[in-house]
């Protein structure tokens, strides 16, 4: 393990939040929440800051009294984990997603170039790909080498933030990003999905089958606050599998003829590759719909 780091995460309480909080501690950091409610979830501490508020973040990331520890003045976190947004497409109407996902992002990176925080990790999105791949991959599986299209309001707000992400590392050299682009995060309950997805995998043809169980999304964001590494990378993070079980070579030949095979795929390994995520911080996926109560 790194040296215990004191580390802040925005949208604490959401489905990834909650398990970054998990891995974070259960590593030795010292964590505290930022959320838009104040709360103590399994024993970390919730400030209620609104990310899209840039002097609430600004404030909050400069320290806020007692939150790691009672020192008389107040610490500032040595990396944030930045998860605060609107999670989905479709779930407001198209403006307000692109509002509070782009501003927020916005915020927290401009925060921590003006204070010194030099590591952050934040969630962007499968979506940037090409979901819902109305046009045929470019090639599978797909890695970071694919093309950005993004198609919706909520893959443009993660689109933007990659590219601010790329100017603030440029402008902040001692500044490190990890754009994490989390594929369709499953919690325990969201694998009552699985069945109907096997039975008809055209439905789940928007994403190329993908999907990471909240737990892996959460260690990744662990490793990518541990790791070393310049500069802004940008990683898939997804399971080790397809949800369907079905092989993938026969999804892809099905479903997208098009699309020649960038590297032989085995089983129902993903069409989402998460090499490079291996590479530079170390995932390696443990949780698959086949172990889900693991």
């Amino acid at each position: 393990m790194s040296t215990p780091m004191r580390v802040a995460v925005t949208g604490s309480a959401g489905k990834i939040g909650r398990e970054a909080v998990r891995a974070l501690k259960a590593a030795g950091h010292r964590v505290i929440g930022l959320d838009l409610r104040a709360a103590t979830i399994d024993g970390v501490r919730t400030a209620a800051v609104d990310c899209t508020d840039f002097g609430a973040v600004l404030g909050a990331l400069s320290g806020i009294d007692t939150m790691f520890g009672m020192a008389p003045v107040p610490q500032l976190p040595d990396a944030v984990v930045h998860l605060a947004g609107i999670p989905a497409p479709g779930l407001s109407d198209d403006a307000r997603v692109f509002d509070v996902n782009t501003l927020s992002t916005y915020n927290v990176f401009s925060a921590c170039a003006r204070l010194g925080i030099r590591r952050i990790v934040w969630g962007s999105s499968e979506t940037i790909l090409g979901l819902p791949f109305n046009t045929p991959p470019a090639f599978l599986p797909i890695d970071e080498t694919h093309p950005d299209l993004p198609n919706w309001s909520y893959a443009m707000a993660k689109f933007l933030g990659e590219q601010m992400a790329d100017q603030v590392t440029r402008w902040h050299q001692t500044l490190s990003i990890a754009s994490l682009r989390f594929s369709n995060v499953f919690d325990v309950t969201d694998y009552a999905q699985q069945p109907a997805a096997a039975a008809n995998p055209h439905f789940r043809k928007f994403n190329a089958w993908g999907y990471v169980d909240a737990r892996d999304a959460g260690e990744a964001c662990r490793l990518a606050v541990e790791a070393a590494f310049a500069g802004h990378e940008r990683m898939i993070i997804a399971a080790a599998d397809n949800i369907t079980g079905h092989s993938s070579a026969e999804l892809a030949a099905a479903h997208f003829p098009q699309s020649p095979f960038k590297s032989r795929l085995e089983g129902d390994a993903s069409l989402l590759s998460s090499a490079r995520a291996g590479a530079v911080i170390g995932y390696q996926p443990r949780f698959s719909w086949r172990n889900v109560k693991a």
